[in-house]
């Protein structure tokens, strides 16, 4: 018996090489992994790749969105995913209007925001939630798309008004429109509230952010705080996990809202109370300050620290209501903060080879982190001519912000900005050629940063500097400003949108109210 014979003796027909497959690589990941060539976790809205080793995410692209939408067969996986589609964090692309339904006079207001409006809002600050993440959600929310026509016919409507345009601007008409739009938004977003209940509460909350920027932007600040303080209530009762159905904290939709729109709502509370205390801070806010300032991975997070103590400090220190014994107790406290928020600003500036002046962001946190400083230092005391010893601060923060102007041509910003720092200075600052250099950048760049116009603040100005001044003489430095007739108070009743004001003065030697004063500008 012949036995059989062993495999080899009986080869198979011949095979190909075997070549490492091919594969293509992958679009899902952001663009800084693709770089790098290594996985991605694709974590929203930035990647953990990327943030825990010092770099900036930079998102995902629109086809990543598309590729996994289109991988997705399970409903549940669907929506989890067009959840997570606003934060995607690339540039829109200009076609953008094409992909939604809009009739011409609406798609060019949507292209004057997204060409124009978004660009100016940021400020300073470069904010993907103007250039992106509204843009992006507009794309499948009709409130938001909506918000968006809205702002962009009020923002081109503002421009022609701020340009020294004839009588055949078409100002008025665009603002018309702009209401008429903005009345439509808000209808939709009442009805996505009926409709959603606490569910999808990011784009209840972008909306209730742009519905702000709106009423900013035309004037109406008693509105534009009542949005603001209802965007605080319902985000401190979801933070506080009281309501039991809805948006939860851990989905994508929640991490959107406390990394993405809770800073900025920080930001718009910041705004809000520089010029009054009326907004209150918010408990959860001033939980986060109560646990101190930490050291900073990114300018970001120097950012909203800066802006949570901004906003605690700024209303006891400059409002109408004036300084007050009852802050002594907490004053070092907010000094310590800033000052440890100091060390870890130029901490990070150095382990990252940043130089402070090479950027507007960093002079805009530096300089506000100077002015809060003086401020806060000066509020515990009575004398408004404690003021006179920052006199090289003030010098210095007119030399800065006069180079900051120069680079910006921006008329409108939701941001924190250069005017009410310029506002303080000329406001506590009694040496004439300083003050006056501050008035007189506020008047030759007209700009609206938030609840601040700078032809209205030079206006309050103009009349403080001539209380204080009036039958001096000739005034050559602050010393010549005595103490009894220096303004220590005032109450200020504005209507941005009349252009006009009342003022009542209070001096810090006779400390009774003056009378009512009518002004315009």
């Amino acid at each position: 018996m012949t036995p059989p014979a062993p495999d080899n003796l009986n080869p198979s027909p011949p095979q190909p090489p075997r070549k490492r497959a091919k594969h293509t690589r992958s679009r899902l990941g952001c663009g800084v992994c693709r770089i790098r060539r290594v996985r991605c976790d694709r974590a929203r809205p930035s990647c953990e790749r990327c943030t825990t080793t010092g770099r900036k995410c930079d998102g995902y692209s629109l086809a990543a969105e598309d590729d996994s939408s289109a991988n997705a067969e399970d409903p549940d996986t669907l929506q989890l995913i067009l959840r997570s589609a606003p934060h995607v964090v690339q540039t829109i692309p200009s076609e953008l209007t094409t992909n939604i339904s809009l009739g011409p006079q609406a798609g060019r207001s949507f292209y004057y925001f997204q060409h124009n409006t978004a660009l100016e809002f940021s400020g300073y600050f470069d904010s993907d939630l103007w250039s992106s993440l509204v843009l992006q959600i507009s794309r499948r929310e009709t409130c938001v798309r909506q918000m968006v026509v809205a702002l962009g016919l009020l923002h081109e409507s503002f421009h022609h008004d701020h340009a020294g345009s004839d009588c055949n601007s078409p100002s008025q008409a665009l603002r018309k429109q702009a209401i008429n739009e903005y009345t439509e938004a808000i209808r939709l977003l009442n009805l996505h509230i009926s409709t959603h209940g606490w569910a999808s509460l990011e784009i209840t909350l972008l909306c209730s952010i742009l519905c702000v920027a709106f009423e900013w932007l035309r004037g109406d600040y008693a509105t534009a705080r009542t949005h603001l303080l209802s965007s605080i209530s319902i985000m401190s009762q979801w933070k506080d996990k009281s309501i039991q159905h809805g948006t939860s904290l851990s989905s994508p939709s929640g991490h959107m809202i406390r990394t993405r729109l809770r800073p900025v709502c920080t930001t718009l509370v910041l705004q809000a109370r520089s010029m009054s205390n009326s907004v209150v801070l918010p408990w959860d806010l001033a939980l986060d300050l109560q646990q101190g300032i930490q050291p900073f991975e990114n300018l970001q997070q120097a950012r909203n620290s800066l802006d949570l103590i901004l906003a605690d400090i700024l209303p006891e220190t400059v409002t109408e209501e004036g300084p007050g014994r009852e802050i002594d107790g907490k004053v070092w406290e907010r000094a310590r903060q800033l000052t440890k928020w100091s060390q870890y600003f130029n901490t990070y500036l150095s382990e990252n080879g940043l130089e402070e002046s090479s950027s507007a962001p960093l002079t805009i946190m530096n300089l506000w982190h100077k002015t809060a400083y003086m401020l806060l230092i000066t509020s515990i005391k009575d004398d408004e001519m404690a003021y006179d010893d920052f006199f090289l601060d003030f010098t210095d923060i007119v030399e800065r912000t006069e180079s900051l102007l120069s680079s910006s041509s921006t008329k409108f910003s939701v941001d924190i900005g250069v005017v009410p720092l310029l506002y303080y200075v000329a406001l506590k600052c009694r040496h004439p050629q300083i003050r006056r250099k501050a008035i007189g950048m506020l008047t030759s760049t007209p700009r609206r940063e938030a609840v601040w116009d700078s032809l209205g603040a030079a206006c309050v100005l103009q009349e403080v500097v001539h209380v204080e001044e009036k039958g001096l003489g000739e005034v050559h430095t602050h010393a010549d400003i005595p103490s009894s007739v220096r303004v220590c108070n005032m109450n200020v009743i504005l209507d941005v949108e009349s252009r006009r004001m009342q003022i009542r003065i209070m001096q810090q030697g006779p400390m009774i109210w003056g009378d009512a004063k009518v002004l315009t500008w």
